[in-house]
């Protein structure tokens, strides 16, 4: 610490001296008392996770919106926002707000926009439509040539500031711009929702208390640090902020300044953009850098068996190349110890893909299947020109939610398992389908649609659409086609 001596200063020098040290202790205690831009981002993770500790008396609070937003404060202070923050970004919520009409708007379309405009589910939903497959309907809605085109043109216009971002993070530049082009059409959609207020309703009446009231803790937290304005903090309808689409507590842990102009911009700098969300990658998603693919269309030989494929059937990528899987081109896979899977999104006959690490680090971003494929495919498309050789099966119909959890409940009448019929067919719903599907000599890829669930269900024959023929059922609700096969 340099220390100045009054008497060894020239004349009429000590004021502005003074005045100097008395800005720097105002500037300590006001962020010791919890207010202004505390600084550097480890310092907004560590506040933050200590809010965590805090925040079970506001989810569990099951009182008036007037009431949450009062206990949201009283904790937002304990938590070291400032009141006049608190105040900005709450104060003018009431219960007139959320009335009888805007719990629909928080429970119904609010989360329905959410899903759209995060996860582009809306492609999920014209499976049922169009008589196709899940996967392939999805990557038809979200990866367009139009994307793929201005991709490309992204890729050259900032090759040099992609560089840069890859030589530190050894994240490959063309999946940084399909994350960018997937999240946000490369910044033209960042969404038109305030974030504070959307937060603060979704905490209150959605199904997810815990998980959108430490959000909205987070917003407050990034504008009472001056990262960003609440004037300019605008998402997607589940808040999901800037470019990037981060969560608060994303922007807070991941989001980097990597310009050097001291602000973490995910709004408007392209270079803060793409290197948070490398950062994100290599430290949430676990990126594996010595593959830069995440997926391999490939060939599988006729001696492998069916059953040791599956999306959570991992084992080395050595191992599959021993067994004599295949790039589609005929090439080789290439050599690592780390673990992928065979996955088949449309059962045996439709195209098999290898699934490396960086696939589900890719889902660490998003966790929907489809939308892992949709960032692959037109990181892909962008760099090498992939296109998937296999045809995809016409008649393909995925199951509604409703369909899949009275597919879990027969599963589990049949002894194939004790399945939670929630509708979201996981880890041991996928095995048990296997099972069901090799003990009656069908193809055991755990693919399900409407084929298997009248078959499990006994309708094998006159089965309608099953069969590939009559009227195509009603598709279902956005949120029920949207959860995560």
């Amino acid at each position: 610490m340099l220390f100045l001596h009054r008497w060894n200063r020239p004349a009429g020098s000590w004021r502005p001296v003074r005045n100097l040290a008395l800005l720097c202790i105002a500037g300590g205690m006001l962020a010791a008392c919890g207010g202004g831009n505390w600084g550097s981002g480890k310092d907004a993770s560590a506040q933050y996770r200590a809010c965590l500790n805090k925040v079970s008396a506001l989810y569990r609070y099951s009182g008036s919106f007037d009431g949450y937003l009062s206990k949201a404060k009283k904790i937002g202070r304990r938590c070291g926002i400032r009141s006049s923050t608190l105040h900005a970004g709450l104060g003018r919520l009431n219960n007139r707000n959320v009335g009888v009409s805007d719990y629909a708007e928080a429970d119904g379309i609010e989360l329905r926009e959410q899903i759209a405009d995060a996860t582009g589910a809306d492609g999920v939903l014209l499976a049922r439509r169009r008589g196709g497959n899940a996967v392939r309907d999805y990557l038809a809605y979200r990866v367009t040539p139009d994307l793929v085109r201005k991709g490309r043109s992204m890729r050259k216009r900032y090759r040099r500031l992609l560089r840069q971002i890859e030589r530190r993070y050894r994240v490959p530049a063309h999946y940084l711009v399909a994350f960018w082009g997937i999240e946000s059409r490369y910044g033209a959609v960042t969404g038109r929702h305030r974030v504070v207020p959307t937060l603060a309703k979704l905490g209150y009446r959605s199904n997810r208390r815990r998980f959108f009231s430490s959000e909205l803790l987070g917003a407050l937290m990034i504008a009472d640090r001056g990262f960003a304005r609440l004037s300019r903090m605008y998402g997607s309808a589940a808040g999901a902020m800037g470019q990037t689409q981060f969560m608060p507590s994303a922007y807070i842990y991941y989001a980097v300044d990597h310009n050097g102009d001291g602000r973490r911009d995910i709004w408007r700098s392209k270079a803060d953009v793409l290197a948070s969300m490398a950062n994100y990658s290599i430290k949430r998603g676990g990126w594996d850098t010595r593959i830069n693919s995440a997926i391999y269309e490939v060939r599988l030989p006729r001696r492998l068996r069916i059953t040791r494929t599956g999306f959570y059937n991992r084992r080395p990528l050595n191992y599959w190349r021993r067994a004599g899987v295949r790039r589609i081109d005929g090439g080789a896979l290439p050599r690592s110890r780390e673990t992928a899977s065979v996955f088949l999104p449309a059962g045996c006959r439709g195209p098999a893909f290898l699934l490396t690490r960086n696939f589900r680090a890719i889902m660490r971003y998003n966790n929907l299947i489809e939308y892992a494929f949709a960032v692959a495919v037109l990181a892909e498309k962008i760099e090498n020109r992939f296109r998937i050789r296999k045809p995809w099966p016409r008649h393909d119909y995925a199951l509604t939610k409703s369909e899949r959890a009275a597919l879990q409940r027969r599963l589990t009448r049949m002894g194939y398992g004790r399945l939670r019929a929630d509708g979201i067919l996981g880890e041991k719903s996928r095995r048990a389908i296997q099972r069901y599907q090799a003990r009656k000599g069908l193809c055991p890829s755990g693919h399900a649609n409407t084929r298997l669930y009248n078959h499990v269900r006994g309708r094998r024959s006159g089965g309608g659409y099953a069969d590939g023929g009559g009227a195509l059922p009603a598709p279902g609700p956005v949120i029920e086609q949207a959860e995560a096969q």
